[in-house]
């Protein structure tokens, strides 16, 4: 009897902890302000530069429409693993009944990550662009990397298109 009520009680402290919103949580405010910048350039000059920094940084255009201001690229990075191994929720379910849940395969994939751009006019007087970018990489968590570096990328790829104009 014992044995199950502790059980009862870790799966009550997982469940609670596990749904408790963590100190890496941010708002979709916080997101959007990371994800987004504005530029002085016209929406045409920006989306020819994303693509470039897209590139810049491996990634393969995916899909490509203007009208919409809509860029997606991908790129396949390293590898996954993942073990085919039961949660700890499941481990304690397991144990409690007395079944043996467990497997050992591992299944190794390619990592893929993609990336979406969208580009719109804010302003025309003066010439405002803005430029917001979603990163997905199988599941992973949010990627400051790699917002960091898209806009480095970005902003060099900006540089040398209005140095070759």
């Amino acid at each position: 009897m014992r044995n199950i009520s502790l059980s009862f009680t870790l799966i009550a402290i997982l469940l609670f902890v596990g749904c408790a919103p963590g100190a890496s949580d941010r708002t979709t405010a916080v997101k959007r302000a990371i994800e987004t910048r504005e530029y002085n350039v016209d929406t045409k000059t920006l989306m020819t530069a994303s693509v470039g920094a897209f590139q810049d940084l491996g990634y393969t255009i995916d899909v490509l429409n203007s009208d919409y201001g809509l860029i997606t690229g991908s790129r396949t990075q390293g590898t996954q693993t993942i073990e085919d191994d039961p949660s700890i929720l499941e481990g304690i379910v397991a144990g409690l009944f007395g079944f043996e849940g467990r497997s050992d395969d591992i299944l190794v994939m390619p990592l893929k990550l993609s990336a979406t751009i969208t580009v719109k006019e804010v302003s025309s007087d003066p010439l405002i662009s803005s430029l917001r970018v979603n990163f997905e990489s199988g599941g992973k968590k949010y990627s400051d990397l790699f917002f960091r570096s898209f806009f480095a990328a970005m902003d060099q790829s900006l540089f040398l298109q209005t140095e070759t104009e």
